[in-house]
């Protein structure tokens, strides 16, 4: 029985819809729901033997993190009968919702899909790929919704 929904947002579009969803699904079932936006550090490469190094972008500030926050306040407010976590948390995407999964003990991860091409998926990877192979428990993955 699906008692616990964690859903990963990072308030693109899909994510939301994907955040509906679940919310909807734990309405339903008398489930309760953990709502995370990942906030991914910059990735750090090494460009010398000494102590060199770029970042590949400014590290999080705390505008970014009041940010999350607003998203997942909004959605809060849209189903307030759910009861309803929110959690604005540092770290890669995929690791952090497969930790919290089984940290937290949820019985089901939802996640969007932006729908990459096979192209940009190879490049970029995909957060809702590495999260069907690794999470504790069962995900549903929404595709985009078409018009």
């Amino acid at each position: 029985m699906v008692k616990h929904i964690l859903i990963g947002v990072d308030g693109s579009k899909e994510s939301l819809e994907a955040a509906r969803y679940g919310q909807g699904l734990a309405e339903q079932l008398g489930g309760r729901v953990t709502l995370v936006f990942a906030l991914e550090p910059p990735q750090v490469i090494p460009v010398g033997p000494l102590s060199g190094y770029v970042m590949t972008s400014a590290p999080r500030s705390e505008e970014d993190v009041k940010k999350a926050q607003r998203v997942l306040d909004e959605l809060l407010a849209e189903r307030p009968k759910v009861p309803t976590t929110a959690r604005v948390e540092l770290g890669k995407a995929a690791d952090t919702l497969c930790d919290l999964a089984g940290h937290l003990g949820a019985d089901l991860v939802i996640v969007g899909s932006r729908g990459l091409g096979a192209g940009r998926r190879l490049i970029l990877g995909s957060v809702s790929d590495r999260v069907v192979h690794h999470a504790p428990c069962p995900v549903l993955v929404l595709r985009p919704h078409q018009a």
